[in-house]
């Protein structure tokens, strides 16, 4: 498994309450530094499930880009083609009982790099994109079309240049929010098709505490969300199901139990802060989706 995209650094915190403004400052009950979600979490969800992973294309030159790519290596993802560059894009996370405050920088992309895609590519099997290099992604994404590649694409963030990579892909991922500014329609299943003439073959819209819905063919698939009575942080829950997704998809499992194992990482990585530290093992998510047939 490939990942493709820019890999940014989470630092975040556990405090009993969310900072009001000129409170005093409290004892946060945790805090951690890990990759943030997007390439970095999917791939390392798709190696929890079973698969190889590779990352390629880069990190901020700094101390927090030098922590990420560690973090990367030590859980047994290839980072050989990362390159570090420009200072790390940052998100700052407070989870608290009384919600959650996100706070993002963007950080300093550096001057542009430009993966080579047949060393990207080598031995590859499917790609993960995330739309954060929309240039660079593009012909990566095409080689790996022609090349009878899976193209995964989840959409993080609308950019210049997203429109091109969903027309390149083989299966789209997008929240309902971002898949109701591509699709702004009212029921799902529209924007389903409407996604769909867009170009990828597969579609699949994240709904959070609702599941998920998908659409392959003329077929319609509803997951609904799994309990999660632990649940403690949602931060980076769709970057899993990215990369659990694809795992399931190179084990050439039916559509709507892709899906379904997907929705089952994801609820699996809301027991810790932030999705690093509660990544789910396949048996960990076999066993859940066993629930649903007992």
């Amino acid at each position: 498994m490939v990942g493709l995209g820019r890999i940014g650094v989470a630092i975040s915190g556990l405090g009993p309450n969310l900072p009001g403004v000129d409170a005093a400052a409290v004892d946060l009950a945790a805090l951690s530094t890990t990759p943030a979600p997007g390439i970095a979490v999917a791939l390392r969800a798709a190696l929890r499930l079973g698969c190889r992973a590779r990352a390629v294309g880069s990190h901020g030159a700094d101390l927090l880009g030098q922590l990420a790519r560690s973090a990367l290596r030590d859980a047994g993802i290839d980072t050989e083609l990362l390159r570090a560059i420009g200072t790390s894009a940052c998100d700052l996370v407070t989870v608290a009982g009384d919600g959650k405050l996100h706070a993002h920088y963007r950080g300093d992309r550096g001057e542009p790099v430009s993966s080579d895609p047949r060393a990207a590519l080598a031995g590859a099997s499917a790609l993960l994109i995330d739309g954060s290099e929309p240039r660079d992604q593009l012909v990566v994404a095409e080689i790996a079309k022609n090349s009878k590649l899976p193209v995964i694409f989840d959409v993080s963030e609308l950019r210049d240049g997203t429109a091109d990579l969903i027309g390149a892909c083989d299966i789209l991922i997008a929240s309902e929010r971002e898949a109701s500014e591509l699709a702004p329609r009212g029921e799902l299943t529209d924007a389903l098709d409407e996604l769909l003439r867009m170009g990828p073959r597969a579609v699949v819209i994240t709904l959070g505490d609702k599941g998920a819905i998908g659409r392959h063919g003329e077929q319609v698939t509803r997951c609904p969300a799994f309990p999660n009575d632990d649940m403690l942080d949602s931060y980076g829950a769709g970057s899993v199901f990215h990369g659990a997704f694809a795992a399931a998809l190179l084990s050439e499992l039916p559509f709507a139990r892709c899906i379904e194992l997907a929705a089952a990482a994801a609820s699996l990585s809301l027991r810790d802060l932030g999705p690093w530290s509660a990544m789910p093992s396949r048996d960990d998510v076999l066993a859940l989706t066993r629930t649903r047939r007992t």
